[in-house]
């Protein structure tokens, strides 16, 4: 696939308030420290919809805001690919009590948020982007397959896409079943050219074979299990100046070899 440019990026989690303060802490310029779950509140969104809008729309919004102020690219232009291996598993959870509840009860509120593409229709109306829209899942692979349906549609249709990753814990009883204990999201502008003050060139291929990439020694390891946090291993990548490789686990027997130039 030929290269594309990272022009921006986002991030958001316990400890990690924004990209700047993350990638000072990922080249070992700050030492990280834990701090509650963050509760954004994200300027993209009147004060009415802020109260309706679900918890993980919230946090796609905030760092999916954040990549493209930094990339200077207007959100109107930026087509989106939103990705999440759990989706909103609080609005599932309140969905299930209800339908177990006599008589069964249902949120029409809690239904439209339910749905896995709900964040990127927030987006869509609020950003006022009428560019294409992609919503996708691939379980602990989540991450590798937006990056990859991201970087396709770059190569393409030569249009920057704002890449947006996020996954928050369930509640009890479901979290017995996932065990994402803290949560995250990230977002990563990628344009066909370079722009703003901060670009990466990256090289993205489908190769077979595992890939296992080193967690960041400066990040809790406990934030490794969260799918959307695999941005970090690429992102600690972007962070350094000198460049080099990393490779992200994908679907069965195959992974993403990702080459970032100095």
């Amino acid at each position: 696939m030929k290269p594309v440019w990272l022009t921006g990026a986002g991030v958001l989690g316990p400890g990690l308030t924004d990209w700047h303060g993350a990638r000072e802490i990922l080249l070992g310029r700050l030492r990280y420290a834990d701090a509650p779950d963050p509760d954004p509140l994200p300027g993209l969104l009147p004060p009415n919809e802020r109260r309706r809008c679900s918890v993980p729309a919230r946090w796609a919004l905030t760092v999916g805001s954040e990549a493209l102020a930094a990339s200077g690219i207007a959100s109107e232009s930026a087509a989106i690919v939103f990705t999440s291996c759990g989706g909103d598993g609080q609005i599932t959870h309140q969905i299930c009590e209800g339908l177990a509840a006599q008589p069964p009860q249902m949120s029409p509120t809690r239904f439209l948020n339910s749905v896995h593409n709900a964040p990127a229709g927030y987006w869509s109306i609020f950003a006022r982007c009428r560019a294409s829209s992609t919503t996708l899942c691939g379980h602990d692979a989540s991450f590798s397959a937006g990056l990859l349906e991201a970087a396709a549609q770059v190569v393409v249709e030569q249009k920057p896409v704002l890449l947006v990753a996020y996954d928050l814990p369930y509640p009890a009883p479901m979290r017995a079943l996932w065990p994402v204990t803290r949560p995250f999201a990230a977002a990563l502008l990628l344009a066909p050219a370079a722009s703003g003050e901060f670009a990466r060139k990256l090289s993205i291929e489908l190769a077979p074979g595992s890939g296992d990439a080193a967690w960041p020694e400066s990040l809790p390891g406990d934030l490794a299990s969260n799918p959307a946090a695999q941005a970090l291993r690429v992102l600690a990548l972007a962070a350094r100046d000198e460049g080099g490789g990393v490779k992200l686990k994908y679907l069965e027997k195959s992974h993403l070899a990702i080459e970032i130039d100095p």
